[in-house]
């Protein structure tokens, strides 16, 4: 079994090859060195909702979460886990054995999943509001979790979000688009990363200020917003978004953009044509109106106007 100097250093060394969308079910297999366990869930939430909008499971079906979810009232380790942020909670020691397997909660979410030993722990972000629930999980009802695994289990899940969290910034930085700002976002469009330039145009082109969350349809790939264009782009059950100021070619039409790509491509009328399946008489009449529109009058000031875009 390794340390924990071990594991913490294995987390944050491999921020910088496996990426966010696989990031936490890959720390998850190496937490299993560490604390040993057979399932487990790394759910994320947000105080503003005081639900779970993001979820990583291990031995676990994807739907887990969600029968969990639909039973928080009921789950007694719930609160608990509220009032001891950052401790680890053993549910033998929140609901006695003989009251736990007795129980609607043990009966609808744990016995179907053959679970009958569980630790977590609620990690809260006070800057963010994002908080982190981490639970293992043991199938074998006589292996409980002992003192050490549960120092264990606390110690290591600050540096499991600091991990993630690493990652999360490196993914905002692994393209250098000029003049783009990028932020990390979940399906509800609380923000797990953002730069702050990020913010300030989202709430240039919104009617809210100093807005909380995301405010536009995360699941759209691309669209423009006032003089903005934004793109989202998904990362498993995150979406890295990117924003910035419209150039003139932006405002372009689909198909003269499209003519634009063949021409900076150094592809003839001819080509160009082929590969639209116009004339090209045709794309001689876009590009002529894609100059006007541009204030331009050749193919090196269009590729000049890409280089800055």
């Amino acid at each position: 079994m390794q340390s924990v100097q071990e594991l913490i250093s294995r987390l944050y060394r491999s921020t910088q090859y496996i990426g966010i969308g696989h990031f936490r079910e890959w720390a998850l297999c190496e937490l299993q060195s560490y604390v040993s366990f057979d399932a487990a869930i790394w759910s994320t939430g947000h105080l503003s909702t005081r639900t779970f909008h993001t979820h990583t499971t291990l031995g676990l079906p994807k739907n887990f979460p969600d029968i969990l979810i639909d039973n928080i009232e009921i789950n007694p380790i719930t609160k608990q886990l509220f009032n001891k942020a950052s401790e680890a909670v053993d549910m033998a020691e929140v609901i006695t054995d003989d009251a736990f397997y007795q129980s609607d909660i043990f009966r609808r979410v744990f016995e179907p999943h053959k679970i009958h030993r569980i630790l977590s722990s609620i990690h809260i972000c006070r800057r963010t509001g994002i908080y982190t629930l981490l639970s293992v999980y043991r199938f074998d009802k006589s292996q409980k979790f002992n003192k050490q695994e549960k120092q264990r289990h606390q110690a290591i899940l600050y540096h499991l979000v600091e991990a993630a969290s690493h990652a999360c910034l490196l993914s905002l930085k692994q393209h250098d688009e000029p003049n783009t700002y990028h932020a990390i976002c979940d399906a509800k469009g609380i923000y797990h990363e953002a730069e702050s330039r990020f913010i300030d145009l989202v709430e240039l082109c919104h009617t809210d200020k100093n807005l909380s969350k995301y405010p536009f349809d995360i699941r759209q790939k691309e669209h423009i917003v006032e003089n903005v264009r934004i793109q989202s782009e998904r990362l498993g059950d995150l979406f890295r978004l990117s924003i910035r100021e419209c150039s003139a070619i932006d405002k372009l039409t689909l198909r003269e953009q499209q003519v634009v790509d063949g021409v900076t491509q150094g592809l003839s009328f001819k080509q160009i044509a082929k590969r639209l399946e116009l004339s090209p008489s045709t794309v001689s009449n876009h590009l002529y109106r894609i100059y006007q529109k541009l204030n331009i009058n050749n193919r090196s000031q269009l590729a000049d106007m890409i280089q800055v875009k």
